[in-house]
């Protein structure tokens, strides 16, 4: 994955709007100057706010240079894992997700936004250690079993990211569109105000390097640039939004052209304001622009083939064989079992390759827990294309 060469000669942009899907907030949050809330505090006025970016008739009334409707990328968060609840939150497993699916949202695409809670278990503070929890593991086992899902891409709480963060990573998730640098990034010691500064600028997706994700490297996850649409640090400025219809047109290469915005923040004129300054730059150059999911985006831009990835799991007694049809991007799959009580159980499993069998090519082998009732196995192949299999167990 290294070595990214393969592109199509073809100046596009691939317009990917990120949505950090967090659901309501409340309690002592920050007030908008004429003292009215900054933050939608219910869901009602959430999905109020989102009718009107997610029916039919907006969709269709901005569609790209293909005549394709408006689409967006739903980063979802869990607010699980923490012991205090100062801002209201709904601590519950799926419940973003969930309400997100309500919408007329069947054409957009899901992925996965999270921040890790801090040792203090305190509701507002994020951790500045990606070991301090293992709640991950909890989320997207749940997302696997009960959703029958799983993120392709990822985005980082508060773009917080650290090198143990970034290893994890690197040996479970492809595609991260994290990096938030911008001409409003400084230098930091202070890494809640990690604003990805020094990273790469271009609208390229990149390798980082071990040691420094902020630069280009060597290993095999991939970082794309996305930028605050419009926020108290960062708003997307037309000359940034040129650079990249310039960067495709220049290269005859396709680039991406991605921005983020919040559930609980009103969209509706930031998402208006991005979509003029699009067709405003497109009208300009003469390129066109895109409206795409977060992982096509990456595969379009790197030209990577799709491979259909395919999981079977073979149960004899208490133990389960699970095959892969074709290599996957992790270093171990995500495998989990549940039980009656809902409760979800990751399994770190090594995997043995074989090159030379025809009905498989990676296998791991479960030794499966008294009390499972399911076992769930996801992951992602080289293209970054997700496969699930989900196995009720005879009891």
């Amino acid at each position: 994955m290294s070595n990214i060469t393969k592109r199509f000669d073809e100046s596009v942009v691939l317009v990917v709007h990120c949505v950090d899907t967090e659901g309501p907030i409340g309690g002592d949050v920050r007030r908008n100057p004429d003292g009215t809330k900054e933050f939608f505090d219910n869901w009602q006025d959430i999905k109020d706010s989102l009718l009107e970016i997610t029916n039919d008739k907006f969709r269709n009334n901005y569609q790209d240079s293909y005549n394709l409707p408006y689409k967006l990328n739903w980063f979802i968060m869990d607010f699980t894992g923490f012991s205090t609840n100062p801002k209201n939150r709904i601590q519950k497993y799926h419940d973003t997700y969930d309400n997100i699916k309500s919408l007329s949202t069947c054409s957009d695409s899901f992925h996965w936004h999270y921040h890790q809670p801090s040792t203090s278990g305190v509701g507002d503070q994020w951790s500045d250690d990606w070991y301090s929890s293992n709640e991950h593991y909890n989320i997207l086992g749940k997302r696997i079993i009960e959703r029958n899902d799983f993120p392709e891409a990822f985005r980082a709480g508060g773009t917080i990211e650290d090198e143990k963060c970034s290893q994890w990573l690197e040996d479970h998730i492809m595609i991260d569109f994290s990096n938030r640098v911008s001409y409003r990034s400084e230098p930091t010691n202070d890494i809640f105000d990690f604003s990805w500064f020094n990273a790469p600028m271009d609208w390229v997706p990149y390798n980082p390097k071990q040691g420094s994700f902020t630069s280009k490297g060597d290993m095999k996850r991939l970082i794309a640039r996305s930028v605050d649409l419009r926020s108290r640090l960062h708003e997307l400025q037309y000359e940034e939004v040129l650079g990249a219809f310039n960067q495709a047109k220049t290269t005859n290469t396709p680039v991406i052209l991605s921005y983020f915005s919040h559930d609980h923040r009103d969209m509706r004129d930031e998402t208006i304001y991005a979509i003029e300054l699009l067709n405003k730059a497109a009208a300009e150059t003469g390129v066109p622009f895109k409206w795409s999911c977060a992982k096509d985006a990456v595969k379009h831009c790197l030209g990577l083939e799709t491979i259909e990835n395919k999981i079977e799991i073979t149960v004899t007694d208490n133990t389960a064989k699970i095959t892969f049809r074709h290599r996957m991007f992790q270093k171990n799959p995500f495998v989990y079992t549940s039980n009656s009580h809902g409760n979800v159980q990751y399994h770190k499993l090594q995997v043995k390759i074989h090159p030379a069998c025809p009905n498989y090519y990676q296998s791991c082998i479960l030794k499966i827990p008294d009390d499972a009732i399911k076992i769930g196995v996801a992951c992602t192949d080289m293209s970054g294309d997700k496969c699930v299999k989900v196995m009720e167990l005879l009891q």
